[in-house]
């Protein structure tokens, strides 16, 4: 080989890294791109806006009262929520896609769970899968032990789903 193939070998070399990486950040944006609701495909500074709100309230809200059931916390949720938002509160609506506990502005989607058994976690997990392809969706839980919030969780990234959050009271 002579000298003037070898000097290029090392261009190639860096092309072909650089190559590697511009492939892999685009294949990571595209994924990332489809793990989006619709909300935020269509409406990106509301929906921004909606949750950077809703989450600026969720971690003020002092729950003083013990709750009876999960029908009762996600009611003081949603006048909690309807009292200091302009935003639409929504309670189960009856959508297309499913019911979602609270509805927010159309474009966010909170699931409420109180202290769930193992099929009622199974069950959340299932309906946020379906509920973030329309909108963003977070899971909401009340008086549960770490190890079914850590349950929940590692389900969620298993099945791909870890950018739902959980929030937990």
């Amino acid at each position: 080989m002579s000298d003037d193939n070898k000097s290029h070998i090392p261009k190639l070399i860096l092309a072909g890294v650089i190559g590697v990486l511009a492939g892999s950040w685009w294949k990571s944006a595209k994924i990332a791109e489809s793990k989006k609701s619709r909300a935020e495909c269509e409406s990106p500074d509301f929906v921004n806006e909606a949750c950077y709100k809703i989450n600026e309230l969720l971690n003020e809200l002092e729950i003083l009262d013990e709750m009876e059931d999960e029908d009762d916390f996600r009611d003081v949720l949603a006048e909690y929520l309807t009292k200091y938002t302009d935003f639409e509160i929504e309670l189960t609506p009856n959508t297309l896609i499913g019911q979602p506990d609270i509805l927010i502005g159309g474009v966010l989607a909170l699931e409420v769970k109180y202290n769930p058994n193992k099929s009622e976690m199974d069950r959340c997990i299932g309906q946020c899968a379906g509920y973030s392809r329309e909108w963003v969706t977070w899971i909401i839980l009340y008086d549960t032990p770490p190890s079914r919030i850590n349950y929940i969780s590692e389900v969620l990234v298993d099945k791909g789903l870890d950018y739902i959050p959980i929030i937990s009271f």
